[in-house]
């Protein structure tokens, strides 16, 4: 498989913070990556630097993204690629849809070609179908659906163009299970339909690996691992990830307490100077504090901590 797109070495922030820090990943076509962590990690803010839709007061310090060949960081027509070449759901559906307006005009209003009116409705209609929702939907408004269809929607407008990669921020965010199950499925689905490649973004760990192919690991606007989705699942190298996986619910023994990682995410504005999950790390060190480990790879993974590779001997 081709690369699609490649993030290399990345910062993001002013001159009084930093939010990503040395962020580099590729996702080649017809692939799933998906980027975990608990809130506040900087995992949202990765897919919005990758469309060059950051908040006014942070910019691209460093690093280079290029997406289909074009390099991101330099493109000054954002608008031939946001959502054309790179579609984007976000998290809460019903925070993105107009109230006012019906779901068929809000689809339509995403639709780059210039065709006919009836050939967009065509068109809408026929992607309602492919996602599973009723053509009947293009004539509600956002308060007559429920969650899931809301979602749908979302990912119809998001499609509309036939884009070559799909962001994903946490779709099935406020979804019950059986709901969130159909969402995941259709992002799967997508896959072979469409051809397209995506990059999902959620806290569970062990979602992650049934939709992934690949899983980066991200805390504090850092990657601390990255690699297979089976691999990072079943074989954590970070503590971190290892955390995260210890406290799901399918790894608990009957009456067993329910396990958190203790601490909480830095704030961005008092980043710990050495590694960022060291004042939360049971295997913390002496050097942990003062020095942020840079990547290696360690049986076919990418890690970030001490505990592997040659700084032990340093």
């Amino acid at each position: 498989m081709e690369k699609l797109l490649s993030v290399k070495k990345i910062v993001v922030g002013n001159q009084q913070v930093k939010i990503l820090r040395d962020i580099s990943f590729e996702v080649k076509e017809k692939e799933i990556v998906s980027i975990v962590g608990e809130s506040g990690c900087g995992k949202s803010m990765t897919l919005r630097t990758i469309i060059k839709l950051l908040p006014k007061n942070l910019e691209i310090l460093s690093g280079e993204i290029y997406f289909d060949r074009i390099e991101i960081r330099k493109y000054n027509e954002m608008e031939k690629i946001r959502g054309k070449e790179i579609g984007m759901v976000f998290q809460e559906p019903s925070s993105y849809l107009n109230p006012l307006f019906t779901i068929g005009n809000q689809i339509e209003e995403s639709i780059k070609e210039n065709i006919s009116k009836k050939e967009k409705k065509e068109k809408i209609v026929n992607i309602l179908k492919e996602i599973g929702l009723s053509p009947n939907v293009y004539y509600q408004y956002p308060h007559q659906l429920s969650g899931g269809m809301q979602q749908r929607a979302m990912i119809a407008m998001s499609l509309i163009n036939k884009p070559k990669l799909l962001l994903a921020d946490e779709p099935t965010t406020a979804l019950d299970v059986t709901t969130a199950f159909g969402i995941i499925n259709l992002l799967k689905n997508l896959i072979s339909k469409y051809g397209l490649s995506i990059i999902f973004v959620t806290h569970d760990i062990s979602l992650a690996r049934y939709i992934s192919d690949k899983i980066i690991v991200m805390y504090a606007g850092m990657i601390l691992e990255k690699g297979n989705a089976d691999l990072v699942y079943n074989k954590p190298l970070h503590p971190y990830t290892q955390k995260l996986i210890t406290c799901l619910p399918e790894k608990y023994k009957k009456g067993e307490k329910i396990r958190t990682i203790e601490g909480e995410v830095p704030s961005f504005k008092n980043l710990p100077i050495g590694c960022p999950f060291s004042p939360r790390c049971e295997y913390r060190q002496k050097l942990c504090e003062e020095k942020i480990p840079e990547e290696i790879e360690v049986d076919n993974r990418i890690v970030r901590c001490i505990r592997y590779g040659n700084f032990m001997e340093n």
